[in-house]
C-alpha cells in the first residue's frame, strides 16, 4: 500500500546568534514529499487529497546531535575533538509552511554554550585551527513505531482541510555546512568564536585581572610608569581578542618601559627607583632599596618565562593560551601596580 511520506533536508545559512547562554545555529529546513511503500493499518487519504499541496506540514518531534571538530584554517581536514556528542537537542512542534515547493522555513537549533564546552572552543582557537559541528536529525530513540509528520491538506472543492499522516524520512547525512571542500561540517572562524566569548562574558575575569586592576589616574607619576600603565591597557585588548601571544608581548613591554639593560642584566630605571627613594626616609628607605633589588630578579625572571612563548623579535616560538596569558600579564600587572604605589609613598 502506498502511503505518503517527506524527507527533510537542512542547510547551514552561516547565520547564528547567541542569547541566553546558547549559540542559535540558524538553518534553512526543507520538506520533501514522497510516496513510500508500506504496509499501514490507518485511513489513507484519497488520491484526490494526495495530489493537493499541503498548506504545511508538522514534525512532532526532531531531534539532533552535536558533535565537535577540529579543522585546519584551510577547511580540508577535520578531526574530532572527545568522543561522542558535546550537545543533543530537539525540536517540538515544528510547522514548516509550504508557501512555496518544497515546503521550507528557517528553523534555530540552540546549542548550549556550557563551561567544558567554551573551554574547547579556545583550545581549538589557540592551537591555531578552527572549530567545527555536525550536525544530524534523529528520530526519539525511545520511540518504536515509525518517525511521522502532520500534513495539513485542503480538501478539493470544499473550504476545509484535513490532517494527513506522512511517514517521517530522516536522511542520514548531517546539515549541510559552510565549508565547500566539506560540507558536513558548519565551520566557526576565530573572529566567530571572540563574539560568541565576548557574549556569554567569557572574558570578565581577564577584564578584572587587566583594566580593573589598573591605578585609575596616572597623574604625578614618572613617565615610565605612565607608559608601563598605557602599554599594559593595550594587552588587555590582544586578550580580549583572543591573541594572547601579542597580550604577552605587550606585557613584556611594560616591563621594559620601566627598565633599563645594564651589564645585560634588566634593573629599574634611574627616575622610577628615585621617584620611589624620596618618598622614605631613613630605615624605610633602606628597606626599600633592598626590595626594588629582589623586585629587579622577579621581573627578569619573569622576562625569562616570557621569552620561552615570543622571541625578542616578536616571533612566537610557542603558541600560549589563555592561561599562560593571564598569569604572565596578571604578574606584571602587580609588578607596575606595586611600583605605582611605591612612587605615591603609600
Amino acid at each position: 500500500m502506498v502511503v505518503p511520506a517527506v524527507q527533510i533536508e537542512a542547510e547551514y545559512l552561516n547565520r547564528y546568534e547567541v542569547r541566553d547562554n546558547a549559540l542559535h545555529l540558524i538553518i534553512n529546513l526543507r520538506a520533501i514529499q514522497q510516496p513510500v511503500k508500506q504496509a499501514v493499518s490507518t485511513p489513507q487519504l484519497t488520491s484526490q487529497a494526495t495530489s493537493q499541496v499541503p498548506k504545511f506540514i508538522v514534525i512532532p518531534r526532531l531531534f539532533y546531535d552535536v558533535q565537535l571538530y577540529r579543522c585546519d584554517i584551510e577547511g580540508r581536514a577535520c578531526s574530532p575533538v572527545g568522543q561522542g556528542s558535546v550537545y543533543r537537542g530537539e525540536v517540538n512542534w515544528l510547522a514548516i509552511p509550504c508557501d512555496t515547493i518544497p515546503c521550507n522555513r528557517e528553523v534555530e537549533l540552540p546549542i548550549v554554550l556550557g563551561k567544558d564546552l567554551i573551554d574547547k572552543l579556545v583550545r581549538i582557537v589557540e592551537s591555531g585551527k578552527r572549530p567545527a559541528f555536525q550536525v544530524a536529525f534523529s528520530s526519539d530513540p525511545y520511540t518504536i513505531p515509525v518517525p511521522h509528520a502532520i500534513a495539513s491538506v485542503p480538501l478539493p472543492n470544499a473550504n476545509a482541510n484535513v490532517a494527513a499522516m506522512l511517514d517521517l524520512i530522516i536522511p542520514a547525512q548531517p546539515v549541510r555546512g559552510n565549508l565547500s571542500s566539506m560540507p558536513q561540517f558548519i565551520a566557526l572562524s576565530s573572529d566567530d568564536v571572540k563574539n560568541i566569548l565576548n557574549s556569554v562574558k567569557y572574558f570578565e575575569r581577564v577584564k578584572v585581572e587587566v583594566e580593573v586592576r589598573l591605578p585609575e589616574t596616572t597623574e604625578g607619576l614618572p613617565k615610565p610608569l605612565v607608559d608601563a600603565v598605557n602599554t599594559l591597557r593595550n594587552a588587555q585588548e590582544y586578550l580580549r581578542n583572543l591573541d594572547f601571544a601579542r597580550a604577552i608581548e605587550a606585557c613584556r613591554n611594560a616591563l621594559y618601559d620601566v627598565t633599563d639593560k645594564v651589564d645585560d642584566k634588566n634593573v629599574i630605571k634611574t627616575d622610577v627607583r628615585k621617584a620611589i627613594l624620596d618618598k622614605y626616609e631613613d630605615h624605610a628607605g633602606s628597606v626599600y632599596k633592598t626590595v626594588l633589588e629582589k623586585l629587579e630578579v622577579i621581573i627578569r625572571n619573569t622576562l625569562g618565562i616570557m621569552s620561552k612563548f615570543i622571541h625578542e623579535s616578536g616571533r612566537v616560538q610557542f603558541n600560549p593560551g589563555i592561561n599562560d596569558a593571564t598569569y604572565l600579564c596578571r604578574q606584571v600587572i602587580e609588578i607596575i601596580n606595586y611600583l605605582v604605589e611605591l612612587s605615591r609613598g603609600r
